[in-house]
């Protein structure tokens, strides 16, 4: 029985205003965590030592961010396991915008096809929110080799399978990866000698213990510059700028679809808000793409892209298929 002077109509409109204001209420703690953030101070963690370039663009990133938030942002180095030690502290943390990673290819998308069991799952627990910088490594060889490109490199290779060798940071790591896609298309040999980080594997090129390996541009180039290193090729389809006399694999004879694009991103743990996540990667974009930084990131030979998140987070599903397969054909496992 109705209460008296109560209609059905009004009854009706009264149950629809109390199941949207029950939805309203659903939703609140997201849009409110969203509306206030940051609401304390932000951590990124750079899953590598200083001074490598996921730990510049952290700085860089928490510097000026900073200013723009109103909030402290720290930027913290837990290194180690390739990358995995931060990126699992990160993929842990609560997803509300305050702990980020600053990530880079070994723990995104080498790694999860390099164990069988994993304490993160980057394509679960990770959210893409903006590319910082892209850039090529550089092939170089110790002066004394003979091979003074790429297509001489093969035609040796191919006289003397296995007698040739060259150094990378470690098994699995982005050099291996990258000389691994190298010598298949290539179809030559070479013998892979693991250093326990870059460092020690380019000091022993440069020594001539090991005549040649994939660096990094920019700790490479000093050392070509000096005539202590002969750079042989990059692997961008296209050339540098700041290097326009170092050719790409690609112009290479048999190596034409060559290309290893390297890369560092900035990511969230899975569940954060949309709406944080598009204020990070506005924010991202524009410190990046601010005229100053972005002249001494080019100076540096990388450079800076400004997709949208949802093409960044394709172009992280594309690179997760492609070094699946690379790394399954090769066998490779993280020891």
């Amino acid at each position: 029985m109705r209460p008296p002077g109560v209609s059905m109509t009004h009854r009706r409109r009264l149950a629809v205003l109390a199941f949207g204001a029950a939805a309203a209420t659903a939703l609140l703690p997201h849009a409110v965590q969203a509306q206030a953030w940051p609401s304390k101070p932000i951590t990124i963690v750079a899953a590598y030592p200083a001074g490598g370039v996921a730990d510049q663009m952290a700085r860089v990133l928490a510097t000026e961010l900073s200013k723009r938030v109103g909030q402290p942002v720290t930027v913290e180095n837990r290194v180690g396991a390739s990358g995995m030690i931060g990126a699992n502290h990160v993929a842990k943390a609560a997803a509300d915008g305050h702990t980020l990673l600053m990530g880079a290819m070994a723990e995104i998308v080498f790694t999860p096809h390099m164990h069988d069991k994993m304490a993160y799952r980057p394509e679960k627990d990770l959210e893409p929110v903006a590319m910082a910088v892209r850039f090529p490594f550089i092939l170089v060889t110790n002066p004394s080799f003979p091979a003074r490109s790429a297509r001489e490199i093969v035609e040796l290779a191919r006289k003397s399978p296995n007698q040739y060798t060259y150094a990378t940071g470690g098994n699995g790591s982005v050099q291996h990866l990258a000389m691994e896609m190298f010598t298949r298309s290539a179809g030559i040999e070479l013998r892979h000698i693991p250093y326990k980080g870059v460092m020690p594997a380019l000091t022993d090129v440069l020594s001539n213990q090991v005549p040649m390996m994939f660096a990094g541009f920019p700790p490479a180039m000093p050392h070509v510059q000096a005539g202590k290193l002969n750079a042989i090729a990059l692997t961008t389809k296209e050339r540098l700028p700041v290097a326009p006399d170092v050719p790409s694999l690609a112009e290479t004879p048999g190596q034409e679809k060559y290309d290893f694009p390297v890369w560092v991103g900035l990511f969230a743990p899975a569940g954060t808000p949309s709406a944080v996540l598009d204020r990070l990667h506005r924010e991202s974009v524009d410190i990046f793409s601010t005229p100053a930084i972005r002249a001494n990131i080019e100076k540096a030979g990388m450079t800076v892209s400004a997709e949208p998140r949802a093409e960044f987070a394709s172009f992280i599903r594309s690179e997760y298929d492609k070094y699946r397969k690379v790394i399954r054909d090769a066998g490779i496992k993280d020891n």
